[in-house]
């Protein structure tokens, strides 16, 4: 069977659930391919004197919903955030949604979280409201860390949950190889270089899993890929990393660009990862292909490896 596209029209379709006005647990559990419901392109985005926050898209279940969320900051300090507790969700309609942390990674000025949340918001919804509070920045002191509020009041900001399409016919191969890449450096998303955020929101379906593209951040040097893919048993995942699946990218002005693996997390029935992609992309290209290949997938007794792909997206770059 031949992957698939899966967009956000899927995505508003396939979420009925009957809604409980306060939930008071979740069931990230639920967060697997038999449940997927679709992708909703996000290029919600707040910005402050030193701080900027985002949605890099909505991962629709049908018990709940996957916010990947990033925040950077000009702030000395690693950043920190609880979560559960931080972040409130509601709707145009007033409902509220309970909130779970299923992954997350932090450092010096960049913070990435995954948050489940529940219910699903069903199909009439067409915005999410969030509030982000609670952000931190622990800065080293003598007598060891000294933590202290990122931002003086909670940041807020709009996710519109029936957006324009993003899939873009997929441009031509170039038979030219990637060009040299610049040398590393840490880290790879900075609050000073940040360009902008390219919402993609796109799905392949395949029966061994669904490969998803949630956003295109870009860096001033550089750009921040992430992929999540989702499966069942028997078919386990594990991240991305450097010599684990492959990542090939071009542009329809005929550039190919390098993909490593920078962070991934990985549980039952997903995986997720954020690629570092150079150079920057080219100003003037308006499609970008990505081709996903060999993610790190297993399943006992087949000689086969599951999720080979490829897994091949056109996204439409908006003008910079």
């Amino acid at each position: 069977m031949q992957p698939r596209d899966c967009d956000a029209t899927l995505a508003r379709g396939a979420s009925v659930v009957s809604v409980t006005p306060t939930p008071t647990r979740t069931r990230a559990a639920s967060r697997s391919q038999l449940t997927f419901g679709g992708i909703v392109p996000s290029a919600a985005t707040v910005q402050g004197d030193t701080v900027l926050a985002s949605v890099l898209a909505v991962e629709m279940h049908s018990d709940g919903a996957v916010l990947p969320l990033l925040v950077l900051s000009e702030a000395s300090g690693v950043l920190g955030w609880d979560l559960p507790t931080g972040l409130s969700v509601t709707d145009d309609a007033g409902r509220d949604y309970a909130v779970e942390q299923v992954a997350g990674s932090s450092g010096l000025g960049a913070l990435a979280a995954t948050a489940w949340i529940e219910p699903a918001p069903p199909p009439e919804a067409r915005t999410l409201a969030l509030t982000l509070d609670g952000l931190t920045r622990t800065v080293a002191s003598r007598r060891g860390g000294l933590e202290r509020p990122l931002t003086p009041e909670p940041l807020s900001l709009e996710l519109d949950l029936v957006p324009e399409r993003t899939a873009a016919e997929v441009p031509e191969e170039p038979e030219l190889p990637v060009g040299e890449r610049p040398a590393g450096r840490a880290p790879a998303r900075a609050r000073t270089s940040f360009a902008g955020l390219v919402p993609i929101g796109q799905a392949r379906l395949d029966p061994d899993g669904a490969v998803c593209l949630w956003a295109l951040e870009r860096y001033r040097d550089r750009s921040v890929l992430t992929v999540a893919a989702l499966s069942d048993e028997p078919v386990r995942l594990e991240a991305m990393a450097p010599g684990s699946g492959q990542a090939d990218l071009w542009d329809d002005r005929g550039n190919r660009y390098g993909a490593v693996p920078v962070h991934g997390a990985s549980q039952a029935g997903w995986m997720e990862a954020s690629l570092e992609v150079t150079p920057a992309i080219d100003p003037a290209a308006r499609v970008l292909a990505v081709r996903l290949s060999r993610l790190p997938a297993t399943a006992e007794g087949r000689a086969d490896p599951p999720l080979a792909g490829p897994f091949t997206f056109g996204v439409t770059l908006p003008p910079t």
